[in-house]
């Protein structure tokens, strides 16, 4: 290999395996590496996965890094020692939250905690009103009393391991007195992390305003130290080039940016996921489409309409713990090749969402595992072949994953082989569920769209999957085990400003408007640069509206170009053409509200259009195995590795196509075909 090519490297940190993919930005060459990721110490995997690639350091420009670091810091509780700092008499609205309720009639359900003490919740005296004017001044003395009480809340801990988080009423309108604090408690309290709500979130809500605050600041050290690890390990790689975190929109931020606010990266990983399912989708011709992208522990589904990302502004950590920052728009279910197969109190199975990781994996990776997954299941039905498991480099055992199937069946009254069908069709049907949340429930009919498989298992799920949906086009990225991380190499730098009003559209002072979209324009472009784009950058620009007396707002985008008056205008018949679409209805003549002004600049980087592997011009199948397919039973089917199948072949089911991080299962009566790129794509 030539030491002098540049590539552009991205890796994704999943739950089992830790993905390395690197793009020649000159040739499209493809290199690709895998390597058991470790909960304990992210950072060794990533070392791992970088030295089994063999690029030599030299050869890489740009690193981009999906981690799950923050995200599991939250899912598990495992963070810093917060204090929540806010104003006098609002000490209580984490615990408070919100009337509503995930099961109405349920006596057994108790609200999330949030993520700091009530104890740990302390107000300062200071006021700020809805028009952002002060009240009530924040004084030296007071901030001396927040002090001591901080001090005896942290209890002696240790300053990596605690951090602040300030969140004032209508900061977001008038941040003084927050900037104020911020340079107190950092003078204060030297080295404890501190996190201000007008920085993280400038929304309105105070409730989703201080969850949000609270979560960065949970993370913020955890982070730090991931940050630095990361340093550590690349220099001692020897690499010297620029690398970056993906962010949870789907753009990347330095390493000093994304340490500042770690609530940007809560879906680094996943993020990663979308961008390369809409790569593959463009190469393949197709627009809308619906990614699905499953690992050894989940599931991510996510839609693109026109070649477009969706987007949300509110994830929830759990039901009722919010957070306020921008996120592709995916749902993520715990459906992956080691989530665990079980049989309920009423004597019916399930799959997920526990799983069984990469240690002790599957029963039949022979690490200790008890229990039966998803994997054993395929390699029961002679869906995976045991000794090419990440291409040859891990043995499966099928005698240990028949005998806990067996015992399953028993359980189940009926063989290994029904049981294993049933735990692959159980998996299917939490997959297909997950796609009808984000297309049927949102007014969208998934026979429009096509299925971007991809993920280790992702690929081998698909046909079953798109015939429960009445789906017809299936498209497999290459190495679509490694697609979030193809996907992180890929990201553009991407910028999201907010700022929080409240017009109605019967009295709204336009130029106040229009400068305000200005203002954020200048701001984002600023920081766009500080990351390192130096590309004119696209800029989206959109409007939070609602009817005069509704809780929730839509966003409404603004045409291309500098925002004026008959834009604005414009925007407002816009939001009454979204509502019909949404609800089935609008109010014509209704005062509309908007809550929020936004903006997004994108500096894009290169695609590179990346070639087909080079193939026997008469692919010949490697072998022949009998596999299992619902209503069929076992089938004799052609056995072949994907690097034989040139551009332009073609394939009928049913058939097997292997390749180093997963496998393709052609059912019968479907149809495969290679295009140019060495894209597949299947026709149900």
């Amino acid at each position: 290999m030539n030491a002098n090519l540049g590539f552009r490297c991205g890796i994704d940190t999943g739950g089992t395996f830790t993905d390395f993919v690197a793009v020649d930005e000159s040739t499209g060459e493809l290199v690709a590496s895998k390597w058991p990721s470790s909960h304990d110490s992210p950072v060794e995997a990533i070392a791992g996965v970088i030295r089994e690639s063999g690029l030599p350091p030299a050869s890489i420009n740009f690193l981009i890094l999906g981690t799950t670091v923050a995200t599991n810091a939250l899912i598990q509780r495992k963070g810093a020692h917060v204090v929540y700092v806010t104003t006098e008499g609002f000490e209580d609205v984490l615990y408070i939250q919100r009337m509503n309720r995930r099961y109405h009639y349920s006596y057994e359900w108790t609200k999330p905690l949030p993520f700091v003490a009530r104890r740990d919740c302390i107000g300062i005296r200071e006021r700020i009103n809805a028009k952002g004017e002060i009240l009530v001044g924040l004084e030296a003395e007071s901030m001396e009393q927040l002090a001591v009480r901080i001090e005896r809340s942290l209890g002696g801990r240790s300053a990596e391991n605690s951090a602040v988080a300030v969140s004032l009423l209508f900061s977001y309108l008038n941040p003084a007195h927050e900037v104020r604090l911020k340079e107190f408690l950092r003078r204060r309290f030297p080295g404890i992390a501190v996190s201000v709500s007008h920085e993280v979130a400038p929304i309105w809500r105070e409730y989703e305003r201080g969850s949000t605050v609270v979560a960065d600041a949970f993370v913020k050290p955890l982070l730090q130290r991931y940050v630095d690890s990361v340093r550590e390990s690349l220099g001692k790689l020897g690499l010297g080039c620029p690398w970056a975190i993906m962010k949870s929109n789907g753009g990347h931020a330095t390493a000093s940016a994304a340490e500042g606010q770690p609530v940007n990266l809560i879906l680094s990983g996943q993020s990663g996921g979308v961008i390369g399912g809409r790569y593959f989708g463009d190469l393949a011709d197709e627009r809308n489409l619906i990614t699905v992208d499953m690992g050894g522990t989940s599931c991510d589904v996510g839609v693109i309409r026109e070649g477009k990302l969706s987007y949300i502004t509110n994830y929830e950590i759990e039901w009722g713990l919010p957070v306020s920052a921008p996120f592709v728009d995916l749902t993520a279910i715990g459906a992956g090749g080691g989530s665990v197969a079980w049989i309920d109190k009423g004597g019916f199975l399930q799959v997920g969402p526990d799983s069984a990781g990469a240690v002790p994996g599957p029963l039949c990776y022979g690490q200790g595992g008890e229990r039966v997954t998803v994997t054993d299941a395929n390699l029961a039905l002679g869906r995976l072949n045991p000794d090419y498991f990440l291409g040859g480099k891990m043995k499966l055992d099928a005698t240990r994953a028949r005998e806990g199937l067996s015992e399953l069946g028993r359980d189940l009254g009926s063989s290994a082989v029904k049981a294993a069908q049933a735990v692959i069709d159980m998996a299917n049907e939490n997959m297909a569920n997950a796609i009808r949340l984000v297309s049927i429930e949102r007014g969208l009919d998934p026979r429009d769209f096509s299925l971007v498989a991809f993920g280790g298992a992702g690929p081998l799920h698909a046909g079953g999957i798109v015939e429960k949906m009445g789906m017809k086009r299936i498209v497999i990225p290459l190495y679509p085990g490694l697609c979030s991380a193809f996907g992180a190499a890929l990201a553009d730098f991407q910028i999201d400003k907010v700022w929080s009003t409240n017009y109605r559209s019967d009295s709204m002072d336009a130029d106040v408007i229009i400068r305000q979209f200005a203002d954020l324009e200048v701001a984002a472009r600023a920081e766009l640069r500080e990351e390192g784009s130096s590309s004119e950058p696209e800029v989206l620009r959109s409007i939070s509206m609602r009817y005069a007396g509704q809780n929730y707002e839509h966003d409404v985008e603004l045409r291309p170009g500098p925002v004026c008056r008959e834009g604005l205008e414009q925007a407002l018949g816009e939001f009454h053409r979204l509502h019909e679409e949404l609800y089935g209805y609008s109010i014509s003549g209704e005062v509309i509200e908007l809550i929020r002004v936004n903006v997004t600049v994108v500096g894009r980087t290169g695609k590179p259009r990346i070639r087909a592997p080079e193939a026997d011009r008469d692919p010949r199948p490697r072998e022949s195995r009998p596999v299992y397919f619902d209503r069929h039973g076992f089938v004799s089917c052609p056995v072949y590795r994907r690097d034989d199948l040139p551009g332009g072949h073609a394939l009928e089911g049913p058939a097997v196509i292997e390749e180093l991080d997963s496998t393709i299962l052609l059912h019968p009566g479907h149809t495969l075909q290679v295009d140019r790129h060495g894209v597949i794509g299947i026709r149900a």
